[in-house]
């Protein structure tokens, strides 16, 4: 594992100056650390759509232009302020107020969850399932090739999206930010875990300032974040874009409430909104716009004005995505636009619905259904104790559960709100409360889609991370419903801690456990559960972007686990397609010709996923031949084996 510190730095320069510099005329807020923190959330909002913008324009997506866009602005400010204008740098007071301790309290939170996801992302060698490996080799691609359009290549099956399953027509930001970050730093697999640990732990920051404006109240904003930060169901530390588009919410929604002191953060809340929506596949950016439209029609309802800038932002924010879609539309036609992004009708493949096997009128009226259809890999009709109760033995993608003391203090929270407030509850004063409990209505409908007979959304299992969102800020409510019991500000502090040790035991310690656990990985290696360590042995002995060869055709393991393989580029390309008609000869000069250090056979991965490329027969007919020249040609030198496992050869 190679930790480059300097990519962390150039991370926060990246969002510390877009954020900076696309608010700079801005209102903005005059504490020093809410203004800071502000800009890194709204700066991972502009890089993710900035990368759009510069891949469309053929613009090389590459660290040194990121760099550029995001110091220039702030670079220039300063040589105007101190050259110029000879004045000296200043730095800014600190003073320990309320308010710095709440932020104090904030950045604990934020570096036990880092600590919490990289202890466990760090544990094994491998990554995660199918997700986290695709996402490897498209972090890779976006590196070396500097765009995120697939490239043009002959005589692929089929298609180039099962290599690169996250690039065109997927979008392509999560991709982009891990592939940029991955040009300064050499161990591509150190890059996806710690990052992606740290955008999901700085989403928990990002969420306090959104509820800290939302809710009026830093106490209650605290809470908030705490209770987030212990809910299982959201975001584990699996290396997937849900991550980023998830994390996005809260600089969007902050800017939705910073659009009542200053109209020209409509300008910010679109392109965040753009931002949702070119960073992950439509399901859960619509499910994100659908909680934004509700706060907008809910916050219009108790002001008894229609919210003009923020319809705008919503209206803005989605042409601006289309800068993504519109291109991939022009790229690849509607047919494939709408199967790849909207999915086919239920019992229909999405090959079928992109290949024209429909006619265009079936494929755009198969959309509504697909939108709130709630299947998907994981998700299930939902019973009492997945909500009641938090298992540390969870789903590793999104897990499920919320926990008993959690659930009481939802539940509390919905009853007391709607009694207190049954008559004022439209009132202005209470519009987070209304908005709250929409979102909860929402959310949980969005959960149960599976046993309610109406979906609202599609992918059930995909919507616990915003039953948690709106969970946790109900919750607060339940908190001081028990505190309101009592006029004694030592017992109100007791309810206070009493309730949060019960929500840690009950809740976080789930959590915790989970996320520091060892986690399974892909089906690649489920005939062999020890197998993935194996490979992560021999591959940490190795120097980062390592050339190996892989006989089998997986080379999102090699590329996974950091070593290097260009499965997008035409050569390996043609030798896949004939690699079995190929003698040890002809394999040598093209490992040789293209630089490749190792050559890895495993006898049950190559023969598995042989078979299915070129057919049983030809596999057992033509394997072992091809095995036996490798290993007697004198081309080839044995340098490491596992017995039963793979053997490595140093390409002579």
């Amino acid at each position: 594992m190679e930790v480059s510190f300097v990519t962390i730095i150039l991370f926060f320069i990246y969002l510390w100056g877009l954020g900076f510099t696309g608010t700079y005329k801005l209102k903005k807020p005059e504490n020093f650390f809410e203004r800071n923190l502000m800009y890194l959330g709204i700066g991972l909002g502009i890089f993710s759509f900035l990368s759009i913008v510069l891949n469309f324009l053929h613009i090389p997506l590459d660290w040194k232009v990121f760099l550029l866009l995001s110091t220039a602005f702030p670079i220039y400010l300063l040589i105007k302020k101190f050259i110029k204008d000879k004045q000296s740098l200043k730095l800014p007071k600190f003073e320990i107020t309320k308010t710095t301790l709440y932020f104090f309290a904030v950045l604990a939170i934020v570096l036990f969850s880092l600590f919490m996801y990289t202890k466990g992302a760090f544990s094994y060698p491998y990554l995660e399932d199918e997700d986290p490996w695709g996402h490897a080799v498209g972090a890779k691609y976006v590196a070396i090739e500097k765009t995120a359009y697939d490239p043009e290549l002959e005589n692929l099956k089929d298609s180039v999206d099962p290599i690169l399953s996250y690039i065109d027509p997927y979008p392509p930001a999560y991709d982009v930010l891990m592939g940029v970050l991955h040009q300064t730093s050499p161990d591509l697999n150190w890059t996806l875990k710690f990052f992606n640990a740290l955008i999901i732990s700085l989403g928990f920051a990002f969420f306090y300032l959104f509820a800290q404006e939302f809710l009026g109240s830093q106490s209650k904003a605290l809470l908030a974040t705490l209770i987030l930060a212990s809910i299982p169901s959201y975001l584990s530390h699996f290396i997937w874009a849900t991550a980023l588009a998830i994390t996005l919410f809260f600089p969007t929604m902050y800017a939705f409430g910073m659009i009542r002191n200053d109209k020209r953060w409509a300008i910010i809340a679109g392109i965040l909104i753009a931002s949702i929506f070119v960073s992950q596949n439509l399901s859960e950016p619509i499910k994100l716009l659908t909680m934004i439209i509700i706060y907008i029609i809910v916050k219009s309802i108790t002001t008894k004005k229609f919210l003009k800038w923020e319809s705008l932002a919503i209206v803005g924010g989605l042409l601006l995505s289309c800068l993504w879609w519109v291109s991939i539309i022009l790229r690849r036609g509607l047919g494939e636009f709408i199967a790849y992004y909207i999915g086919p009708k239920v019992g229909e493949t999405s090959a079928a619905v992109s290949s024209g096997s429909s006619s265009l009128i079936s494929k755009l009226f198969s959309i509504p259904s697909s939108l709130f259809h709630p299947g998907g890999t994981a998700s299930r009709a939902y019973t009492f104790s997945d909500f009641f109760i938090a298992q540390s033995q969870n789903q590793i993608n999104t897990p499920i559960g919320v926990g008993i003391f959690l659930s009481i203090l939802i539940l509390v929270g919905v009853i007391y709100s709607i009694i207190k407030y049954r008559s004022s509850i439209v009132e202005e004063k209470n519009t987070w409360l209304a908005i709250t409990l929409f979102w909860l209505i929402f959310a949980f409908w969005a959960v149960n889609g599976m046993t309610f007979p109406v979906s609202v959304a599609r992918g059930a299992f995909r919507s616990w991370p915003l039953l948690a969102i709106a969970g946790s800020l109900i919750a607060v409510e339940g908190i001081y419903f028990f505190r309101r019991l009592t006029k004694s500000k030592l017992l109100k502090a007791a309810i206070v801690v009493v309730l949060i040790m019960g929500i840690i035991l009950t809740t976080g310690k789930a959590k915790y456990d989970l996320n520091a656990a060892m986690w399974p990985t892909s089906g690649t290696f489920s005939g062999s559960p020890n197998e993935a360590f194996e490979y992560g042995a021999w591959y940490q002995s190795l120097e980062p972007n390592a050339k190996v060869f892989l006989y089998s055709p997986r080379d999102k393991i090699n590329i996974g686990f950091g070593a290097y393989s260009c499965p997008w580029c035409q050569d390996l390309v043609d030798i896949r397609n004939e690699l079995l008609d190929k003698n040890a000869e002809e394999l040598h000069t093209f490992l040789k010709n293209n630089q490749y250090e190792f050559l890895l056979l495993n006898g049950r991965m190559d023969y598995y996923y042989l078979s299915s490329q070129f057919g049983e027969n030809k596999t057992k007919e033509l394997l072992p031949k091809r095995y036996d020249e490798i290993q007697t040609s004198g081309l080839f030198t044995p340098v490491y084996m596992k017995e039963d496992l793979f053997i490595v050869f140093k390409v002579n």
